[in-house]
């Protein structure tokens, strides 16, 4: 979300945080109350210390503007992931502790960290082994209410990932962080313009007189077109329902009835060992240099499937928050 860049912008000027018991300014109080529930501001100076606690350097003083400021940034957090909690009780919407470490362990499977190597890798990009679970578990929420609540899954097009290449490729970096969505489950996607031209595939394909591979590259007009329609790797419980509930409804390998979404209609398959991904391996990249469309590719669908997930997930916490009762007192 838009604040947490804002908290790490404030915190590079931070170095600790000071903030002695009896100042005026910091007397516990009511700094927030959202839909009945307080937010007190000890509640506030705990999440920031929490923040801080492993900066180094000169020390804040407790009237400087800048400890305001992220105050409130932190306040503004607090608001929307407790409007989040609220909501992911009322849908019975959780994310477990087993969930996060599976996911975690395929992050240092695929990367071949061990868990110290991980931690270190994650300290370089300024988080906490905390944090990033943290971060993990209300990006999973946050995945599962919009499947939930906007029932579609955000697209990302090879022309606009050809655009995007085509406007950036002289700052795109070769380098992956070990951030990104490493996750497993093979999806194969063909997004076509109508129900009957998918029930003709579907037909083709079960028959046998056409892969589900050459379907893609001839008719689809959705992303990994070009890859046979594979997608790579997705979480199976992270797609809208009924995208969910009709590859649940077929064994892996076989081909989904068609689904609507967005007017269109989709056809699905779930990856097995004995039909792989028909995706070539990307070109190695020489150290320095712009990476190609095929290496950058994927780099870019994570980047913008990740601005179109933010930006509707931040439509959607707005709406959240013009229904709930929030007073801000700080």
């Amino acid at each position: 979300m838009p604040q947490i860049a804002k908290f790490f912008g404030v915190l590079a000027l931070l170095a600790s945080l000071v903030a002695p018991a009896g100042a005026a300014e910091l007397v516990d109080r009511v700094v927030a109350v959202v839909n009945g529930n307080l937010i007190t501001l000890f509640d506030v100076n705990t999440r920031v210390a929490d923040m801080v606690k492993q900066t180094q350097g000169v020390a804040l003083r407790p009237d400087d503007p800048r400890l305001d400021d992220l105050r409130r940034q932190v306040l503004e957090s607090m608001i929307t992931d407790m409007l989040i909690e609220s909501e992911a009780n009322k849908l019975k919407v959780t994310v477990s502790d087993t969930e996060i470490d599976s996911q975690i362990e395929e992050i240092k499977k695929k990367n071949n960290l061990s868990q110290q190597q991980f931690v270190t890798e994650l300290a370089k990009e300024g988080l906490t082994l905390k944090q990033f679970r943290d971060k993990m578990r209300l990006d999973s929420i946050k995945k599962r209410l919009l499947g939930f609540m906007v029932h579609r899954k955000v697209l990302v097009t090879d022309d606009e990932i050809r655009d995007y290449y085509e406007k950036n490729k002289g700052s795109l970096s070769a380098a992956k962080s070990v951030l990104g969505p490493k996750v497993s489950g093979g999806l194969g996607f063909i997004m076509v313009p109508n129900k009957k031209q998918a029930e003709e595939l579907r037909d083709k394909i079960n028959s046998g007189s056409m892969s589900f591979a050459d379907a893609a590259k001839k008719f689809s007009i959705g992303p990994g077109r070009d890859q046979g329609g594979d997608l790579g790797d997705v979480q199976i419980k992270d797609l809208a329902p009924p995208l969910r509930s009709a590859l649940s409804a077929v064994p892996p390998g076989q081909v989904s009835e068609p689904v609507l979404l967005d007017g269109k209609a989709v056809l699905l398959v779930q990856r097995t060992a004995s039909a792989p991904a028909e995706k070539p391996a990307a070109p190695a990249v020489a150290a320095g240099s712009n990476p190609s469309y095929e290496a950058a590719k994927e780099q870019i669908q994570e980047l913008l499937y990740k601005q179109k997930f933010d930006k509707l997930f931040q439509e959607y916490i707005d709406n959240l928050r013009s229904k709930a009762v929030v007073e801000v007192k700080l």
